[in-house]
Protein backbone atom coordinates (compact mmCIF):
# COMPACT_ATOMS: atom_id res chain seq x y z
CA UNK A 1 0.00 0.00 0.00
CA UNK A 2 1.69 3.80 -0.86
CA UNK A 3 1.79 6.04 1.82
CA UNK A 4 -0.43 8.66 0.67
CA UNK A 5 -3.18 5.75 0.73
CA UNK A 6 -2.61 4.85 4.30
CA UNK A 7 -2.10 8.51 5.07
CA UNK A 8 -5.65 8.79 4.08
CA UNK A 9 -7.05 4.93 5.49
CA UNK A 10 -5.77 6.35 8.68
CA UNK A 11 -7.40 9.60 8.49
CA UNK A 12 -10.68 8.08 7.89
CA UNK A 13 -10.16 5.50 10.83
CA UNK A 14 -9.36 8.35 12.86
CA UNK A 15 -12.64 10.46 11.84
CA UNK A 16 -14.99 7.20 12.41
CA UNK A 17 -13.57 6.53 15.98
CA UNK A 18 -13.87 10.65 16.72
CA UNK A 19 -17.24 11.03 15.67
CA UNK A 20 -18.09 7.58 17.44
CA UNK A 21 -17.05 8.39 20.79
CA UNK A 22 -18.39 12.07 20.23
CA UNK A 23 -21.56 10.24 19.59
CA UNK A 24 -21.40 7.95 22.28
CA UNK A 25 -20.04 10.79 24.95
CA UNK A 26 -23.17 12.96 23.64
CA UNK A 27 -25.86 10.26 24.13
CA UNK A 28 -24.31 9.29 27.79
CA UNK A 29 -24.38 13.16 28.75
CA UNK A 30 -27.81 14.20 27.15
CA UNK A 31 -29.51 10.81 28.08
CA UNK A 32 -33.16 11.02 29.96
CA UNK A 33 -33.18 15.32 29.05
CA UNK A 34 -35.23 17.07 26.61
CA UNK A 35 -32.65 19.32 25.45
CA UNK A 36 -32.45 19.07 21.71
CA UNK A 37 -28.58 19.91 21.24
CA UNK A 38 -28.35 17.64 17.70
CA UNK A 39 -27.02 20.97 15.80
CA UNK A 40 -24.64 21.55 18.54
CA UNK A 41 -22.95 18.43 18.20
CA UNK A 42 -23.07 18.10 14.54
CA UNK A 43 -21.25 21.02 14.69
CA UNK A 44 -18.44 20.24 17.26
CA UNK A 45 -18.21 16.84 14.86
CA UNK A 46 -17.27 19.70 12.33
CA UNK A 47 -14.92 21.89 13.58
CA UNK A 48 -13.13 18.11 15.50
CA UNK A 49 -13.14 16.54 12.31
CA UNK A 50 -11.72 19.97 10.38
CA UNK A 51 -9.12 20.17 13.11
CA UNK A 52 -7.95 16.57 12.81
CA UNK A 53 -7.47 17.18 9.35
CA UNK A 54 -5.42 20.53 9.66
CA UNK A 55 -3.40 18.31 12.40
CA UNK A 56 -2.66 14.82 9.68
CA UNK A 57 -1.54 17.77 7.57
CA UNK A 58 0.57 19.29 9.66
CA UNK A 59 2.09 15.96 10.81
CA UNK A 60 2.16 14.45 7.01
CA UNK A 61 5.72 12.71 7.76
CA UNK A 62 4.02 11.07 10.55
CA UNK A 63 3.95 7.53 9.44
CA UNK A 64 7.77 8.00 7.96
CA UNK A 65 8.72 9.01 11.39
CA UNK A 66 6.58 5.95 12.88
CA UNK A 67 9.55 3.76 10.92
CA UNK A 68 12.13 5.17 13.43
CA UNK A 69 10.74 3.43 16.49
CA UNK A 70 8.53 3.10 19.09
CA UNK A 71 9.76 5.97 21.68
CA UNK A 72 9.81 8.64 18.25
CA UNK A 73 6.26 7.53 17.50
CA UNK A 74 4.94 7.61 20.75
CA UNK A 75 6.67 11.56 21.01
CA UNK A 76 4.69 12.22 17.63
CA UNK A 77 1.66 10.69 18.66
CA UNK A 78 0.99 13.33 21.17
CA UNK A 79 2.49 16.13 19.55
CA UNK A 80 -0.44 15.96 16.96
CA UNK A 81 -2.88 15.71 19.85
CA UNK A 82 -1.48 18.64 21.40
CA UNK A 83 -2.02 20.33 18.09
CA UNK A 84 -4.88 19.15 17.39
CA UNK A 85 -7.03 20.08 21.24
CA UNK A 86 -5.08 23.69 20.42
CA UNK A 87 -6.71 23.55 16.91
CA UNK A 88 -10.39 22.85 18.28
CA UNK A 89 -9.86 25.21 21.48
CA UNK A 90 -9.03 27.95 19.12
CA UNK A 91 -11.91 27.17 16.92
CA UNK A 92 -14.38 26.81 20.21
CA UNK A 93 -13.07 29.97 20.89
CA UNK A 94 -13.50 31.73 18.22
CA UNK A 95 -17.04 30.52 16.69
CA UNK A 96 -19.85 30.32 18.98
CA UNK A 97 -21.67 27.28 20.24
CA UNK A 98 -25.20 27.26 21.34
CA UNK A 99 -25.38 24.51 24.33
CA UNK A 100 -21.64 24.00 24.26
CA UNK A 101 -20.69 20.93 26.88
CA UNK A 102 -17.83 21.02 28.11
CA UNK A 103 -18.52 17.40 29.38
CA UNK A 104 -18.46 15.99 25.67
CA UNK A 105 -15.48 17.83 24.64
CA UNK A 106 -13.34 16.30 27.32
CA UNK A 107 -14.81 12.98 27.32
CA UNK A 108 -14.47 12.87 23.28
CA UNK A 109 -10.99 13.93 23.72
CA UNK A 110 -10.29 11.67 26.00
CA UNK A 111 -11.40 8.66 24.81
CA UNK A 112 -10.08 9.21 21.15
CA UNK A 113 -6.43 9.56 22.78
CA UNK A 114 -7.00 6.92 24.21
CA UNK A 115 -8.59 4.72 21.43
CA UNK A 116 -6.04 6.40 18.68
CA UNK A 117 -2.82 4.73 20.95
CA UNK A 118 -4.29 1.61 21.45
CA UNK A 119 -5.85 0.72 17.98
CA UNK A 120 -4.69 3.57 15.32
CA UNK A 121 -0.87 3.13 16.52
CA UNK A 122 -0.81 -0.94 17.20
CA UNK A 123 -2.80 -1.55 13.74
CA UNK A 124 0.06 0.58 12.34
CA UNK A 125 2.88 -0.89 14.12
CA UNK A 126 2.01 -4.66 13.83
CA UNK A 127 0.12 -4.25 10.44
CA UNK A 128 1.03 -1.81 8.34
CA UNK A 129 5.19 -1.94 9.26
CA UNK A 130 5.64 -5.38 9.37
CA UNK A 131 4.26 -6.16 5.14
CA UNK A 132 7.74 -5.07 4.84
CA UNK A 133 6.82 -4.02 1.26
CA UNK A 134 9.57 -1.69 0.54
CA UNK A 135 12.09 -3.98 1.95
CA UNK A 136 15.92 -3.73 -0.20
CA UNK A 137 18.13 -6.78 1.01
CA UNK A 138 21.43 -4.89 1.55
CA UNK A 139 25.40 -6.47 1.65
CA UNK A 140 27.32 -4.86 4.21
CA UNK A 141 31.11 -4.37 3.33
CA UNK A 142 33.51 -4.51 6.14
CA UNK A 143 33.47 -7.10 9.03
CA UNK A 144 33.65 -3.80 11.91
CA UNK A 145 32.13 -3.15 14.91
CA UNK A 146 30.05 -0.36 12.99
CA UNK A 147 29.38 -2.93 9.92
CA UNK A 148 27.97 -5.76 12.80
CA UNK A 149 25.77 -3.13 14.65
CA UNK A 150 24.44 -2.13 11.42
CA UNK A 151 24.38 -6.14 10.71
CA UNK A 152 21.90 -6.77 14.22
CA UNK A 153 20.36 -3.12 14.11
CA UNK A 154 18.38 -3.94 10.36
CA UNK A 155 18.13 -7.55 11.27
CA UNK A 156 16.00 -6.61 14.44
CA UNK A 157 14.24 -3.46 12.92
CA UNK A 158 12.96 -5.08 9.24
CA UNK A 159 10.51 -2.45 8.90
CA UNK A 160 13.39 0.00 8.66
CA UNK A 161 13.34 -1.10 4.82
CA UNK A 162 16.95 -2.64 4.89
CA UNK A 163 17.34 -6.45 5.08
CA UNK A 164 21.05 -7.33 5.15
CA UNK A 165 21.87 -10.84 3.79
CA UNK A 166 25.92 -11.17 4.75
CA UNK A 167 29.22 -8.87 5.10
CA UNK A 168 32.29 -9.29 2.81
CA UNK A 169 35.69 -8.71 4.22
CA UNK A 170 38.80 -9.37 3.04
CA UNK A 171 40.45 -10.52 6.55
CA UNK A 172 41.41 -14.16 7.13
CA UNK A 173 39.22 -14.65 9.84
CA UNK A 174 36.23 -12.47 11.06
CA UNK A 175 36.99 -10.70 14.56
CA UNK A 176 33.81 -9.47 15.25
CA UNK A 177 30.91 -11.76 13.35
CA UNK A 178 30.46 -15.14 11.54
CA UNK A 179 28.19 -12.89 8.52
CA UNK A 180 30.85 -12.57 6.34
CA UNK A 181 30.37 -14.71 2.86
CA UNK A 182 32.76 -13.65 1.26
CA UNK A 183 35.81 -10.90 0.31
CA UNK A 184 35.24 -7.82 -1.64
CA UNK A 185 36.84 -9.27 -4.51
CA UNK A 186 33.56 -11.90 -4.28
CA UNK A 187 31.04 -8.62 -4.90
CA UNK A 188 29.93 -9.85 -8.32
CA UNK A 189 29.87 -13.56 -7.51
CA UNK A 190 27.68 -12.73 -4.33
CA UNK A 191 25.12 -10.27 -6.55
CA UNK A 192 24.52 -13.35 -8.87
CA UNK A 193 23.87 -15.88 -6.41
CA UNK A 194 22.02 -13.60 -4.05
CA UNK A 195 20.64 -10.31 -5.92
CA UNK A 196 20.57 -6.99 -3.40
CA UNK A 197 20.01 -3.86 -4.00
CA UNK A 198 21.82 -1.78 -1.20
CA UNK A 199 25.98 -1.87 -0.18
CA UNK A 200 26.68 -0.29 2.96
CA UNK A 201 30.49 0.20 3.14
CA UNK A 202 32.16 0.88 6.80
CA UNK A 203 35.38 0.02 6.42
CA UNK A 204 37.72 2.24 7.85
CA UNK A 205 38.21 6.07 5.58
CA UNK A 206 42.05 5.30 5.49
CA UNK A 207 41.24 2.83 2.88
CA UNK A 208 39.46 5.52 0.25
CA UNK A 209 41.00 4.71 -2.53
CA UNK A 210 39.38 1.02 -1.51
CA UNK A 211 36.33 2.51 -1.02
CA UNK A 212 36.00 4.53 -3.80
CA UNK A 213 36.76 0.94 -5.93
CA UNK A 214 33.89 -0.50 -3.98
CA UNK A 215 31.25 2.43 -5.54
CA UNK A 216 32.42 2.17 -8.96
CA UNK A 217 31.70 -1.55 -8.69
CA UNK A 218 28.43 -0.88 -7.56
CA UNK A 219 27.42 1.59 -9.42
CA UNK A 220 28.23 -0.13 -12.42
CA UNK A 221 25.36 -2.81 -11.14
CA UNK A 222 22.94 0.04 -10.89
CA UNK A 223 23.54 -0.92 -6.68
CA UNK A 224 23.02 2.26 -4.65
CA UNK A 225 26.13 2.87 -1.95
CA UNK A 226 25.98 3.96 1.38
CA UNK A 227 29.00 4.98 3.11
CA UNK A 228 29.09 4.92 7.36
CA UNK A 229 32.10 7.35 8.41
CA UNK A 230 34.14 4.40 10.02
CA UNK A 231 35.97 6.53 13.05
CA UNK A 232 35.98 3.79 15.55
CA UNK A 233 39.58 2.66 16.20
CA UNK A 234 40.84 6.42 15.03
CA UNK A 235 38.56 7.77 17.93
CA UNK A 236 38.80 5.87 21.68
CA UNK A 237 35.93 7.96 23.23
CA UNK A 238 32.27 8.92 22.67
CA UNK A 239 31.66 11.41 20.05
CA UNK A 240 28.34 13.04 18.69
CA UNK A 241 28.21 13.79 14.28
CA UNK A 242 27.00 17.43 13.41
CA UNK A 243 26.39 18.77 10.26
CA UNK A 244 26.97 22.02 9.61
CA UNK A 245 24.97 22.51 5.67
CA UNK A 246 26.79 19.78 3.90
CA UNK A 247 30.35 19.88 6.21
CA UNK A 248 29.65 17.22 8.83
CA UNK A 249 31.81 17.71 12.31
CA UNK A 250 32.61 15.78 15.29
CA UNK A 251 32.41 17.03 18.83
CA UNK A 252 34.39 14.91 21.62
CA UNK A 253 33.43 13.50 24.16
CA UNK A 254 29.60 14.01 24.06
CA UNK A 255 28.32 16.09 27.35
CA UNK A 256 24.40 16.16 27.77
CA UNK A 257 24.28 19.72 29.56
CA UNK A 258 25.60 21.17 26.49
CA UNK A 259 21.65 20.47 25.24
CA UNK A 260 20.00 23.63 26.21
CA UNK A 261 16.74 21.77 27.69
CA UNK A 262 18.99 20.01 30.15
CA UNK A 263 20.62 23.07 31.28
CA UNK A 264 17.09 24.56 31.60
CA UNK A 265 15.76 21.97 33.91
CA UNK A 266 19.29 21.79 36.22
CA UNK A 267 19.32 25.31 36.28
CA UNK A 268 15.22 25.16 37.16
CA UNK A 269 16.36 22.54 39.91
CA UNK A 270 18.84 24.30 41.55
CA UNK A 271 17.11 27.42 41.51
CA UNK A 272 13.68 25.59 43.05
CA UNK A 273 15.56 23.23 45.64
CA UNK A 274 18.33 25.25 46.34
CA UNK A 275 16.10 28.08 47.45
CA UNK A 276 13.62 25.97 49.73
CA UNK A 277 17.09 24.45 51.55
CA UNK A 278 18.61 27.83 51.97
CA UNK A 279 14.78 29.15 53.37
CA UNK A 280 14.37 26.08 55.54
CA UNK A 281 17.69 25.56 57.14
CA UNK A 282 18.25 29.59 57.87
CA UNK A 283 17.77 28.92 61.49
CA UNK A 284 20.05 26.65 61.65
CA UNK A 285 22.97 29.07 59.42
CA UNK A 286 22.05 31.74 61.83
CA UNK A 287 22.68 29.68 65.04
CA UNK A 288 26.24 27.93 62.77
CA UNK A 289 27.52 31.95 62.22
CA UNK A 290 26.58 32.85 65.99
CA UNK A 291 28.60 30.04 67.31
CA UNK A 292 31.34 30.37 65.14
CA UNK A 293 31.88 34.24 66.53
CA UNK A 294 31.66 32.98 69.52
CA UNK A 295 34.27 30.46 69.61
CA UNK A 296 36.68 32.24 67.83
CA UNK A 297 37.88 35.49 66.46
CA UNK A 298 37.78 36.19 63.06
CA UNK A 299 35.02 36.57 60.13
CA UNK A 300 32.17 33.73 59.60
CA UNK A 301 32.30 32.62 56.16
CA UNK A 302 35.95 31.37 54.45
CA UNK A 303 35.47 32.98 51.01
CA UNK A 304 38.49 31.73 48.75
CA UNK A 305 38.69 31.81 44.71
CA UNK A 306 37.42 28.73 42.71
CA UNK A 307 37.46 27.94 38.72
CA UNK A 308 34.25 27.78 37.97
CA UNK A 309 32.13 26.22 34.36
CA UNK A 310 34.78 27.54 31.54
CA UNK A 311 37.60 28.35 34.25
CA UNK A 312 36.08 30.90 35.17
CA UNK A 313 36.79 32.84 38.95
CA UNK A 314 34.40 32.91 41.09
CA UNK A 315 34.11 33.35 45.47
CA UNK A 316 33.03 30.44 47.19
CA UNK A 317 31.04 30.53 50.61
CA UNK A 318 31.78 28.09 54.05
CA UNK A 319 31.22 28.48 57.08
CA UNK A 320 34.86 29.00 58.62
CA UNK A 321 36.03 25.84 60.18
CA UNK A 322 39.88 26.81 61.10
CA UNK A 323 41.32 29.40 63.36
CA UNK A 324 43.67 30.51 60.33
CA UNK A 325 42.79 30.19 56.98
CA UNK A 326 44.91 29.73 53.92
CA UNK A 327 45.06 32.37 51.33
CA UNK A 328 41.68 32.84 49.80
CA UNK A 329 43.60 33.06 46.03
CA UNK A 330 46.61 31.80 46.72
CA UNK A 331 46.47 29.03 49.29
CA UNK A 332 48.26 25.72 48.85
CA UNK A 333 48.30 23.93 52.23
CA UNK A 334 45.36 21.07 51.72
CA UNK A 335 43.80 20.20 55.36
CA UNK A 336 45.15 16.93 57.13
CA UNK A 337 43.93 14.47 59.84
CA UNK A 338 43.73 16.22 63.18
CA UNK A 339 45.05 19.35 61.62
CA UNK A 340 45.55 21.74 64.37
CA UNK A 341 44.23 25.19 62.58
CA UNK A 342 40.57 23.45 62.79
CA UNK A 343 38.52 24.70 65.34
CA UNK A 344 36.01 22.41 67.17
CA UNK A 345 32.99 23.54 65.91
CA UNK A 346 34.64 23.22 62.69
CA UNK A 347 35.39 19.48 62.73
CA UNK A 348 31.99 19.14 63.26
CA UNK A 349 30.98 21.46 60.22
CA UNK A 350 33.64 19.91 58.18
CA UNK A 351 32.33 15.96 59.06
CA UNK A 352 28.42 16.76 58.59
CA UNK A 353 29.50 19.09 55.68
CA UNK A 354 27.40 21.72 57.33
CA UNK A 355 30.21 23.91 56.35
CA UNK A 356 29.33 23.66 52.68
CA UNK A 357 25.90 25.15 53.55
CA UNK A 358 26.28 28.91 52.23
CA UNK A 359 27.36 27.85 48.84
CA UNK A 360 23.30 27.39 48.21
CA UNK A 361 23.92 31.48 47.82
CA UNK A 362 26.89 30.25 44.77
CA UNK A 363 23.88 28.39 43.80
CA UNK A 364 21.74 30.79 43.19
CA UNK A 365 23.96 33.65 41.63
CA UNK A 366 24.45 30.89 39.04
CA UNK A 367 28.13 30.27 39.75
CA UNK A 368 27.71 26.55 41.19
CA UNK A 369 25.28 23.89 41.15
CA UNK A 370 23.45 21.68 43.79
CA UNK A 371 25.56 18.26 41.97
CA UNK A 372 28.62 19.06 39.75
CA UNK A 373 32.33 18.13 40.68
CA UNK A 374 34.08 19.72 43.60
CA UNK A 375 36.05 23.11 43.08
CA UNK A 376 39.01 23.01 43.86
CA UNK A 377 42.15 25.29 45.12
CA UNK A 378 43.74 27.25 41.85
CA UNK A 379 46.77 25.92 43.45
CA UNK A 380 45.43 22.09 42.90
CA UNK A 381 43.70 22.90 39.82
CA UNK A 382 47.29 23.50 38.05
CA UNK A 383 49.13 21.01 39.79
CA UNK A 384 46.35 18.05 38.31
CA UNK A 385 46.29 19.40 34.89
CA UNK A 386 50.05 18.76 34.96
CA UNK A 387 49.12 15.19 36.13
CA UNK A 388 46.04 14.44 34.01
CA UNK A 389 45.54 15.76 30.31
CA UNK A 390 41.71 15.03 30.79
CA UNK A 391 41.55 17.06 34.27
CA UNK A 392 40.58 20.53 32.75
CA UNK A 393 37.27 18.72 31.88
CA UNK A 394 35.66 18.98 34.67
CA UNK A 395 35.37 22.25 34.00
CA UNK A 396 32.89 22.24 31.15
CA UNK A 397 29.79 22.25 33.37
CA UNK A 398 29.07 24.41 37.06
CA UNK A 399 30.80 23.23 39.86
CA UNK A 400 28.57 21.40 42.57
CA UNK A 401 28.22 21.26 46.45
CA UNK A 402 28.04 17.95 46.03
CA UNK A 403 29.57 15.26 43.32
CA UNK A 404 29.41 12.13 42.21
CA UNK A 405 32.93 11.48 43.13
CA UNK A 406 32.57 12.70 46.74
CA UNK A 407 29.45 10.28 47.64
CA UNK A 408 31.51 7.14 46.05
CA UNK A 409 34.02 8.21 48.87
CA UNK A 410 36.54 10.26 46.54
CA UNK A 411 37.19 13.61 48.75
CA UNK A 412 39.84 15.08 50.95
CA UNK A 413 43.24 14.26 49.81
CA UNK A 414 44.70 14.08 46.46
CA UNK A 415 48.22 13.28 47.41
CA UNK A 416 48.98 9.84 45.62
CA UNK A 417 48.21 8.62 41.72
CA UNK A 418 44.79 6.71 42.80
CA UNK A 419 43.20 9.95 44.58
CA UNK A 420 43.00 12.20 41.72
CA UNK A 421 42.68 9.64 39.12
CA UNK A 422 39.72 8.03 40.65
CA UNK A 423 38.20 11.38 41.47
CA UNK A 424 38.97 12.79 38.13
CA UNK A 425 37.51 10.02 36.51
CA UNK A 426 34.22 9.87 38.46
CA UNK A 427 34.00 13.59 37.86
CA UNK A 428 34.73 12.86 33.74
CA UNK A 429 31.87 9.92 34.00
CA UNK A 430 29.36 12.17 35.69
CA UNK A 431 29.74 15.13 32.87
CA UNK A 432 29.12 12.42 30.00
CA UNK A 433 26.54 10.70 31.98
CA UNK A 434 24.64 13.29 33.53
CA UNK A 435 20.95 12.77 34.05
CA UNK A 436 17.87 14.33 36.10
CA UNK A 437 17.94 11.40 38.46
CA UNK A 438 21.26 11.08 38.82
CA UNK A 439 21.71 14.60 40.27
CA UNK A 440 18.41 12.92 42.69
CA UNK A 441 20.65 10.45 43.46
CA UNK A 442 23.62 11.46 44.14
CA UNK A 443 21.79 14.30 46.38
CA UNK A 444 20.03 10.93 48.68
CA UNK A 445 23.65 9.62 48.71
CA UNK A 446 24.97 12.86 50.27
CA UNK A 447 22.57 12.77 53.11
CA UNK A 448 22.32 8.87 53.93
CA UNK A 449 25.27 7.59 52.06
CA UNK A 450 28.00 6.54 54.27
CA UNK A 451 31.07 6.90 51.46
CA UNK A 452 30.25 10.71 51.55
CA UNK A 453 31.84 11.65 54.94
CA UNK A 454 34.71 9.37 54.26
CA UNK A 455 37.80 11.13 54.62
CA UNK A 456 35.91 14.50 55.90
CA UNK A 457 38.44 15.97 58.15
Amino acid sequence: MKTRNRIFLFFIIDLVIMNSVMVLAASLHYYGTQTNVLQSIVNLMVLFSIGWLLTTLIFIDDMRNLKLGLSTAFKTQIKKIVVFVSIVSVGIISVKFNEFSRTVFFATTGLFVMVKFAISLWFFYYYALKDQINERTALIIGNTKIGNELFRYFSKFPFLGLKPIGILDDGINGKYSDKVIGKTSDFNKVLETIPFLDVIITIPLSEMEHIKELIFVAEKNGIRSHIVPNYYGVIDRPFKVNMFGSVPMLDLRCVPLDGYPNRFWKRAFDLFFGSIILVVSSPLLILIAILIKLESKGPVFYKPTRLGVNGTPFVLYKFRSMYSNDDALGGTRSTTINDDRVTRLGKFLRKSNLDELPQLFNVLNNEMSLVGPRPHRVHLNMTLKQKMNTYMVRHWVKPGITGWAQVNGWRGPTENRLQYTARTLHDLWYIENWNFWLDIYIIFKTVYGKKASRNAF
